[in-house]
């Protein structure tokens, strides 16, 4: 994982981040409370020799003494010590309980010995301090008699514990949460296989990404974009996807463009209603055909009539004319029709082909809403008629492995892939990481282009390049 992948992982699993900081910063002030109080006391003891007229043995006695300053310190928790303070301050605590709260640290090169004394009682533990000290003094003198020590500093009552610490507690607290929120969310994040970048979801499905479409809590009042707010970002995105399908292949210009995903729920009628909206809006001539025979929900997306339809041309119960609906200025609409005992039976019968190449006649551009690939082979069938297929994954939902189990659908069928279409990202993930920069041209220049006959319909010719009026 790059720095990038983990600043994401931390931004979109800050709650799991914060909750392991309450946590571990609620423990740590649990912890505070909860433990004793401990004062620390601490007396000094001066280390030295005896006079002596001889130079030369003084200076060896101090030298001696130098060295072994370290080894006095340690005779602090000796018994003898121990018992002289116990005897001292009358106190009523085991020998092996009085024996840890003592302790002696001396510096190198220096004469100087720090008697420490801990205690839950600020008093007691100055008491103790001073009582050890004299007890170090008396214990050496009878040991050493050449060795001189004086209690040069007696211990002061504490002012305040040595512990806990509130506030390094608190601060170790939030590193801890902080790191193990992190190393949660990372590990989460590698396990957790569903599509939350559109670089990562191109790559998965080995094929370009042609959009990427934001959440909007519009999209139910009003499914067409450009209808809900002409200056939205979800309308602006399905345009910059319109511009993308321009250049989808320059060769062999789709025409018939079927929209598909994985499994339900994903939003590939949304985004079929929105792509044949967009295309109309600049001048083209766009068919939408509702082919899931098994949910179908353009109908209901634009407000129109789902009791005839492509169903109902199938079994030639009508006419494509009589059966089409007008949702627009140059947008027509095949809704599903009656739902049939036999989707898939039907959509993989010849007339299908038919009814979608006579279309082609009539109309620049047709888009094909199929059902999802993976529950069914309703989409499979649909698919590969088109001459390419735009595959929607939801942002968060959909999973990697289903990206690929789908591709190999498409690639069973000899359907061809032009792009995927990441739906539904977060507003502020879209504008901090993608933006609008998509490789698309401006609206103006596709009006252009169709007035100057270098549309979608001068470009792919009226049979030569779909995939429905070649030769399967």
């Amino acid at each position: 994982m790059t720095l990038r992948s983990y600043l994401r992982v931390l931004r979109e699993r800050w709650k799991l981040l914060l909750l392991f900081v309450f946590v571990a910063t609620a423990a740590a002030a649990a912890i505070t409370v909860l433990t004793p109080k401990s004062y620390q006391a601490t007396a000094q003891v001066l280390v030295s020799t005896s006079v002596t007229s001889d130079p030369s043995l003084q200076v060896q006695a101090q030298a001696y003494v130098a060295t072994e300053v370290a080894t006095y310190a340690q005779v602090i928790q000796a018994p003898d010590v121990v018992k002289f303070v116990q005897n001292d301050l009358h106190l009523a605590i085991e020998p092996n309980s009085l024996k840890d709260k003592l302790s002696a640290d001396a510096s190198t090169g220096q004469s100087i010995i720090n008697v420490h004394a801990t205690d839950g009682d600020a008093a007691q533990a100055a008491d103790i301090a001073n009582s050890a000290a004299r007890g170090l003094v008396k214990y050496v003198a009878g040991v050493a008699p050449q060795v001189k020590l004086f209690v040069t500093s007696p211990a002061d009552q504490p002012g305040g514990p040595i512990s806990p610490k509130p506030t390094l507690n608190i601060v170790l607290g939030v590193i801890l949460g902080l790191l193990i929120g992190a190393a949660l969310a990372v590990i989460r994040d590698i396990l957790d296989n569903r599509v939350k970048d559109a670089e990562a979801l191109a790559k998965v499905a080995e094929t370009g990404l042609m959009g990427v479409i934001v959440e909007d809590p519009k999209t139910d009042r009003h499914p067409v974009a450009s209808r809900g707010g002409l200056q939205s970002a979800r309308a602006e995105n399905f345009r910059q996807l319109r511009a993308n399908l321009q250049f989808a292949n320059v060769d062999k210009h789709p025409r018939v463009i079927a929209v598909t995903s994985s499994i339900a729920e994903e939003g590939k009628t949304t985004v079929a209603v929105n792509l044949a909206s967009t295309l109309a809006e600049t001048g083209f001539s766009v068919c939408l055909i509702d082919a899931d025979l098994r949910r179908p929900n353009v109908a209901k997306a634009l407000g129109l009539v789902d009791a005839v339809g492509l169903t109902s041309v199938l079994i030639h119960q009508m006419d494509i004319a009589d059966a089409l609906q007008d949702a627009g200025k140059n947008l027509k609409v095949l809704a599903a029709g009656p739902m049939p005992p036999n989707p898939s039976e039907l959509l993989a019968s010849a007339y299908v082909r038919e009814v979608v190449r006579s279309l082609l006649g009539m109309f620049d551009y047709i888009v094909l809403d199929t059902a999802p690939l993976l529950p069914v082979a309703d989409g499979s069938e649909v698919a590969a008629l088109s001459d390419g297929v735009l595959l929607v994954a939801r942002h968060g939902t959909t999973t990697d492995v289903n990206v690929r189990r789908s591709v190999e659908a498409l690639r069973r069928v000899d359907a061809v892939l032009i792009g995927t279409v990441l739906n539904r990202v977060p507003v502020r993930r879209s504008a901090r990481e993608y933006g609008y920069e998509y490789y698309g041209r401006t609206d103006s220049s596709l009006s252009r282009d169709r007035d100057g006959k270098g549309g979608a319909h001068s470009e792919a010719g009226a049979s030569t390049h779909g995939r429905v009026s070649s030769t399967r």
